[in-house]
């Protein structure tokens, strides 16, 4: 299945996507603000689905894609 749905324990987070087909990594905000991500590996999506802390998790992995050099 290409599309992942991840939830978040969190009072900021509602669930994350992640489009396998894409390597697209998208997060839905409680606000209802939606946030997207590109290039995001699928073993950084695993690594979420593994963590016992998922909102922690997902701020470092998406501090290292923001502070990741453009190509």
């Amino acid at each position: 299945m290409p599309l992942n749905v991840l939830f978040v324990p969190s009072k900021q987070i509602s669930y994350l996507l992640y489009d396998e087909t894409t390597s697209e990594l998208v997060a839905q905000y409680a606000t209802g603000e939606t946030k997207s991500y590109r290039s995001v590996p699928a073993s950084w999506f695993r690594q979420l689905q593994l963590s016992d802390n998922r909102y922690d998790d997902f701020v470092e992995l998406t501090q290292r894609i923001v502070k990741a050099p453009q190509t």
